[in-house]
């Protein structure tokens, strides 16, 4: 097909017509980015600008190639216009006007979000495979954009793409049980953020990856504990918040996950019990004396940490001192002299300044050894 003869005033035309769909095509776009998408996703957009342009020179493309099939196919060889071209030309006109703001709609409301999110976690990983780094802006980008997401779908939007992240890096041949030290320091922000904290929801995806990310460490039988010992240090921190926002069925999942460590359930019974939740707090002290009981003898940490709950129970009133000596009763037929397990659990606390448990330990077995008149 030969292309169409254009007078001047016909191109002058045509060229003003294109001009008015970019102008359209860019100046929507602006307008839902200011008044739609969020300051904290604007602010990542902004560093990472080049990679946006993608996207713009595919909606100019798109209007262009529009605007060019008009003038080649429909260009009017003959005035007045038949019927048909009348209908090609409004049709070729109102698709663009139609399709770009809608296109624009789509990306920067329901799909913007997930993108920049992705583009980081996509970036961390190749720091990773690159034996790089990972703390790096991307990081910290990434984690305050959870954090100051609302509840709900947003911060699910991060949490998975985390979860994704740490599953890529804990599979992968050069993870050697050390990698995760950023991620998971900075992982409980996102759900705990004290300007935007988590629903229960979010609570509970939080804790069933950390749960995940166990198991799987668990089965590389890793000889460096370092990924393992911030994976429950994460835990506890996650469990502290949601004692405090009285997220009860959060308590008892984050127990459940914590069950083969002492000391997470020592921290998440405490805050639970602190803050009323004495049914968490009861089970809390169930799995510690599950612990206890199992360990070896002279393995006392979980018998500490027992003692250690097992302490404020005794010394909150009376109610909560016969829980405590329902207790004592299945300890003291493994642990024994109680006194000295007692004295050893006093220590114990105190060394890392654990001062008001160590006190109510002391109370506790002054008040047993005056009961029994030892």
């Amino acid at each position: 097909m030969t292309p169409p003869t254009l007078t001047d005033a016909w191109s002058i035309g045509y060229l003003q017509a294109l001009i008015m769909l970019l102008v359209f095509a860019f100046g929507i776009p602006a307008f839902i980015y200011q008044t739609v998408a969020p300051e904290n996703i604007r602010h990542i957009i902004k560093k990472y600008m080049k990679s946006i342009l993608i996207g713009i020179s595919a909606i100019v493309f798109f209007i262009t190639f529009f605007a060019l099939n008009f003038v080649w196919f429909l260009h009017p060889r003959s005035i007045p216009l038949n019927q048909c071209q009348e209908f090609m030309g409004a049709l070729f006109i109102s698709i663009p006007l139609i399709i770009t703001p809608l296109i624009w709609w789509i990306v920067l409301v329901k799909f913007l979000r997930e993108a920049v999110v992705n583009y980081l976690k996509k970036k961390l990983y190749r720091r990773f495979r690159k034996n790089r780094p990972i703390l790096c802006p991307e990081m910290k980008d990434i984690i305050t954009l959870g954090e100051r997401s609302d509840a709900g779908y947003e911060k699910e939007v991060v949490l998975d793409a985390i979860s994704n992240l740490i599953e890529k890096i804990q599979v992968s041949k050069r993870y050697t049980g050390l990698e995760l030290e950023v991620i998971l320091r900075n992982f409980d922000k996102i759900v705990t953020g004290i300007g935007k904290p988590g629903n229960e929801s979010d609570f509970i995806r939080a804790s069933n990856i950390l749960e995940e990310i166990i198991g799987r460490f668990s089965a590389r039988k890793f000889s460096n504990y370092g990924d393992e010992i911030l994976i429950y240090w994460s835990l506890s921190e996650i469990g502290k918040r949601a004692a405090e926002l009285r997220f009860s069925k959060v308590m008892l999942r984050i127990i459940k996950v914590a069950a083969s460590n002492s000391g997470t359930l020592f921290e998440i019974g405490l805050s639970a019990f602190n803050t009323g939740d004495y049914s968490a707090a009861t089970d809390a002290l169930s799995k510690l004396e599950t612990l206890a009981l199992k360990a070896p003898k002279d393995e006392g940490q979980s018998a500490y940490d027992l003692l250690g709950l097992m302490a404020h129970f005794w010394t909150k009133n009376r109610s909560s001192r016969r829980c405590a000596e329902a207790f004592l009763i299945s300890f003291e037929k493994k642990f024994f002299p109680l006194k000295q397990y007692l004295d050893r659990a006093i220590e114990d606390h105190y060394s890392v300044s654990r001062f008001d448990t160590a006190d109510k330990l002391m109370t506790m077995r002054d008040d047993l050894m005056r009961i029994r008149g030892q």
